[in-house]
């Protein structure tokens, strides 16, 4: 219902903005704004359905990346007309104009700070304390790095140089490690060998909709770990990764590539009531399995906390628990905003992380 709501006042605007203009401006027609607006909203709703957006031509990404700056331009300066609709009512046509210059720049000034803002990212820190837990156990947290369209070399670079400064004990990768066949060049993934960490790596959903085994072979070559349905002791605490999938057969999702589940998939794998567990899942759904199954903690990312506004309010009515931390009985829930972007190539509101866990002793 949400996704249909949005999807309506989209094109409301494409009739509403142009419209709006045209009184406030001196401009004799609204026609030509509205088909300009109409284009290039519905070449970028085009890259997604068609799932152009996952290719490996060029031209698709970079139409792509444009389009969704500009659909942040219209949705801002949607916004801003509705606010001052009754407002410049009130006001001469001198004042109305200076109203509508005023808000082409605010929207644009939203989309330039945004896009610059995503360009970097920070480390966030979290300190949690573990039953059973033997020694301090560092882990960084890195989910939807999201390699493709708006992320390459230069980006990669910055994070493992950020990686190897940290040092932390285990690396993992949650889901959205890549996102494009444009980035499936054996020479991206070679610089994951850089790293001095131990690497492990989970799917989320935008790997399945690329060539997926591909994007695993190179992942796997590459030093980095894949954790499948599958668990793995290291540093005295044992790690349990899955697939991206849903949390249970009632489970609405959206983005549902299989037919897995966590409540079906996690009692599966056989662990050790002596050692701390660290369940890694893309999705931050499925928390009251893992407080069922005794999980220590959990990790997930997906959401990208909301990535930009308006989204950063939307993202609340989709998931329950969407950023920061969460308990259930004995399971901690750590949610990251995520190392990169998707969609516009901005961030408003959130700041793209590496999320660093510092783990240690109950006692």
């Amino acid at each position: 219902m949400l996704i249909l709501i949005s999807m309506l006042l989209v094109i409301f605007s494409i009739w509403y903005v142009p419209f709006r203009l045209k009184g406030l401006l001196p401009l004799r027609r609204a026609w030509p704004l509205q088909l300009i607006t109409l284009i290039l909203l519905g070449g970028y709703f085009l890259v997604f359905v068609k799932g152009f957006f996952a290719s490996a031509n060029y031209f698709a990404a970079t139409a792509y990346n444009v389009l969704g700056l500009v659909f942040m331009f219209q949705v801002y300066l949607f916004l801003f007309m509705l606010i001052i609709h009754l407002p410049a009512v009130f006001l001469s046509p001198k004042f109305r104009r200076i109203l509508a210059i005023s808000g082409i720049c605010l929207s644009f000034s939203l989309v330039a700070y945004g896009f610059i803002h995503a360009q970097s990212f920070t480390i966030s820190r979290e300190s949690l304390k573990l039953h059973n837990l033997k020694h301090q156990v560092t882990i960084l947290h890195i989910p939807d790095l999201h390699l493709g369209a708006q992320r390459s070399e230069k980006y990669l670079k910055n994070v493992i140089t950020a990686i190897n400064d940290i040092n932390p004990d285990i690396v993992v990768y949650n889901g959205d490690l890549v996102d494009s066949n444009i980035a499936l060049r054996p020479e991206l993934f070679e610089l994951f060998q850089q790293v001095k960490s131990e690497q492990y790596y989970t799917l989320g959903n935008h790997e399945y909709y690329m060539n997926t085994p591909k994007a695993l072979k190179l992942i796997g070559d590459n030093n980095i770990a894949i954790l499948r349905s599958k668990m793995i002791t290291t540093h005295d605490v044992q790690l349990i990764g899955l697939d991206y999938m849903s949390a249970d057969a009632e489970d609405h999702n959206p983005h549902r590539v299989n037919n897995l589940t966590i409540a079906e998939e996690l009692p599966k794998i056989a662990r050790s009531p002596e050692l701390p567990s660290i369940l890694i899942h893309h999705s931050p759904v499925g928390l009251q399995y893992a407080a069922a199954g005794n999980i220590d903690l959990m990790l997930s990312g997906h959401t990208h906390a909301g990535q930009l506004f308006p989204n950063t309010i939307l993202i609340r009515f989709l998931f329950p628990m969407y950023a920061g931390k969460y308990t259930d009985g004995p399971t901690t829930l750590l949610i990251s905003a995520g190392a990169g972007t998707f969609g516009p190539w901005m961030r408003l509101g959130t700041t793209s992380e590496l999320q660093l866990i510092i783990l240690t002793p109950f006692n």
